[in-house]
């Protein structure tokens, strides 16, 4: 793993740990093992590092969950296969599904990074353009219907996770099934 890379990870790890202010430049270089010159070399300050790993995160999750993008023709099993797909790369990725619940709004995203990061999501977008094309959701912009599924998937992942509810097979076909009848017209 190369140096930048490495700060990265320890940025996420210590972050997790500690919390954003116990966790100083010095303890990300110590735990990346790489001196604090090369952790500037790569980055102004912490919220840069923030920003980095924020990208990095959403990189993953984006190459996970539509690793099936071209197999999908129709909205319907399009929706339950990326969601499925984002809630699988959640629930066995615990540290950065903290990360993102707590800095996705945060105004340390700065709207760069923001961007850059959500670049990889326009699948989301399409599926729920095509959808709408098609007559199957509320009239609801397809962004807004992005983040409204995302929003409510997240926040009940983070009441699974803090409540220590367990996440079965059976349980996460259900939610995905309830955000799928949340977003589609009542016919």
């Amino acid at each position: 793993m190369d140096k930048k890379s490495r700060i990265i990870d320890a940025g996420l790890r210590l972050i997790e740990e500690r919390g954003l202010h116990r966790t100083p430049m010095a303890m990300i270089a110590e735990r990346a093992d790489v001196g604090m010159g090369t952790v500037y070399k790569y980055f102004k300050d912490k919220e840069d590092i923030i920003n980095a790993i924020y990208v990095r995160i959403k990189q993953e999750e984006a190459a996970i969950v539509f690793v099936n993008q071209a197999a999908h023709k129709d909205v319907k099993p399009a929706f339950f296969d990326y969601y499925s797909r984002m809630i699988d790369y959640f629930v066995n990725n615990p540290v950065r599904f903290n990360f993102i619940s707590q800095y996705a709004f945060s105004p340390i995203i700065n709207e760069t990074t923001q961007k850059e990061a959500m670049s990889n999501f326009y699948p989301f977008d399409e599926m729920y353009q095509m959808g709408l094309d098609q007559d199957l959701f509320k009239e609801v912009d397809a962004q807004h219907l992005t983040y409204f599924v995302f929003s409510a998937i997240a926040g009940w992942l983070k009441s699974t996770f803090e409540l220590n509810i367990e996440l079965t097979k059976n349980y996460r076909e259900v939610l995905v099934q309830m955000a799928w009848d949340a977003a589609i017209k009542n016919r």
